[in-house]
């Protein structure tokens, strides 16, 4: 498939292996198009504008917070309830956020947004600033915040990957080196930690993600939608249709959503790096900075 970049209305940048589409709207990655190949690699929304609002949060920036916090609150202080009676994703206006675009050049761009005090249910002002960059193969993400105050921070980019364009994931060969997964409840809302050594889930070895999506334990949650705590350096590997994704982080963990809510179920994997969406181990942060590392390469 030709890449139909370009798009007037977005940003792209690029290198020779890499064309990335972003968005003001979610500060979003719009398209990752691995020229090598021929092929767009991530879920494209058919409009950039559904960004702000489309239930999938393909390619968004998310902020201030990722996952679901139980209840819709977090010390004491109510946030939004967009996910019944939970918060996800940083609730409704943060979903809703256009950024500005700081700097730009044929490899990088640089999106800022501010926030006001009593903006997402945060008690504080606070500038998020969001840096992409394409070097040969890899695209890197850096995410940075400053406040006033330590406030809850733990941001992600909500990538989705289908490397080989099949009609799901199931044939994707997954290897990861983790030990544990926070297990949810039924409200999809991270629990507890367990072990994963002689478990579905034990990905360290390596294997087909259909046979982790589709067991009896995840039928509740149609799939994936489970963080993995990260060894550190750790990195995770994903390999389908000749290409092989090496996607790495400093955060502490990564949600793995394989895609059971979307219209097509189980047609992308959603990699999310993130901190450990549980709860009593949420951080406050006065100054922030979260790193992300997508590579693309061939391989059997």
């Amino acid at each position: 498939m030709a890449f139909a970049g370009y798009n007037r209305h977005m940003d792209v940048i690029e290198s020779s292996e890499l064309a990335v589409e972003l968005s003001s709207f979610s500060a979003a990655v719009h398209s990752v198009y691995v020229k090598r190949q021929g092929r767009y690699v991530t879920l494209r929304l058919p409009d950039e504008k559904l960004h702000s609002y489309d239930p999938s949060y393909s390619g968004n920036t998310i902020f201030p917070y990722a996952g679901r916090i139980k209840k819709a609150v977090w010390k004491g202080v109510k946030l939004d309830g967009n996910d019944g009676c939970n918060s996800l994703h940083g609730g409704f206006s943060a979903h809703e956020a256009c950024f500005d675009l700081l700097d730009k050049s044929r490899v990088h761009a640089l999106y800022h947004l501010y926030r006001k005090a009593g903006e997402d249910c945060l008690p504080c002002a606070r500038d998020y600033f969001v840096r992409y960059e394409v070097k040969d193969s890899t695209l890197l993400i850096r995410h940075s915040m400053s406040a006033a105050l330590p406030v809850l921070c733990d941001t992600t980019c909500h990538l989705y990957f289908n490397l080989d364009g099949s009609d799901t994931v199931d044939n994707h060969f997954i290897r990861l080196e983790s030990g544990e997964m926070v297990v949810n409840d039924s409200e999809h809302c991270g629990k507890e930690i367990m072990k994963t050594e002689g478990t579905v889930f034990d990905l360290c070895g390596g294997k087909r993600l259909g046979s982790v999506i589709h067991c009896d334990e995840l039928s509740f949650s149609r799939g994936l939608n489970n963080a993995y705590i990260l060894k550190e350096g750790s990195s995770l590997q994903l390999s389908a249709g000749g290409i092989k994704l090496t996607a790495a982080s400093d955060s502490p963990a990564v949600v793995l959503y394989s895609g059971g809510y979307l219209e097509r179920p189980f047609s992308f994997l959603a990699v999310e790096f993130q901190g450990i969406p549980i709860n009593s181990m949420r951080e406050e942060w006065k100054d922030y900075e979260r790193n992300f590392a997508f590579t693309f390469s061939s391989c059997e």
